[in-house]
């Protein structure tokens, strides 16, 4: 069995909403399942497309991105065939961890977006929401930038979720 689990933009763009492309998918490793054979079918997949051999990385493990001491993170499967499982972060985990990295121009969109689907209107209660998966954290100047910018152009917006999750 191989199998990942997905956090950041594609993880979005595969379950949440339709977004523009992204550089590389951000990985969990799954157990059971085998890091060796992912690590070597990604490596394939880069030979043959010519990609960036770091197009599927795990390197989001070692960011402290991932919220370990609050809320869990839940996981819903996307693919689970022939020995391979695919599965992506809720969309409230992947609010929190844009809200971690809150990165100007790059995460604006990843986190609009998810405060709509998560039903968040209020810097207060954004910040309410970050402490549940960071406990004792607060939100980054910078976020708080962000969020507060997002939230001044008006309630955010629930997008469509693409078409092949659409209940």
């Amino acid at each position: 069995m191989a199998g990942i689990r997905l956090v950041g933009g594609a993880a979005l763009a595969l379950r949440y909403f339709d977004r523009g492309t992204t550089q590389d998918l951000d990985s969990l490793h799954v157990r059971p399942g085998s890091d060796e054979e992912v690590a070597a079918a990604a490596a394939r997949v880069a030979e043959r497309h010519d990609w960036d051999q770091a197009w599927l990385n795990f390197e989001v493990t070692g960011a402290d991105a991932l919220p370990t001491l609050g809320r869990e993170v839940e996981w819903e499967t996307i693919y689970d065939q022939d020995g391979i499982l695919i599965q992506v972060a809720s969309k409230e985990a992947l609010l929190a961890m844009k809200l971690r990295a809150n990165r100007p121009g790059r995460d604006t969109g990843d986190i609009r977006r998810p405060l709509g689907l998560c039903h968040v209107h209020t810097l207060e209660a954004c910040e309410d929401f970050y402490e549940e998966f960071y406990p004792g954290d607060s939100l980054a100047p910078r976020a708080v930038s962000i969020v507060a910018a997002i939230l001044a152009e008006g309630p955010p917006h629930v997008p469509e979720t693409p078409e092949r999750f659409a209940l």
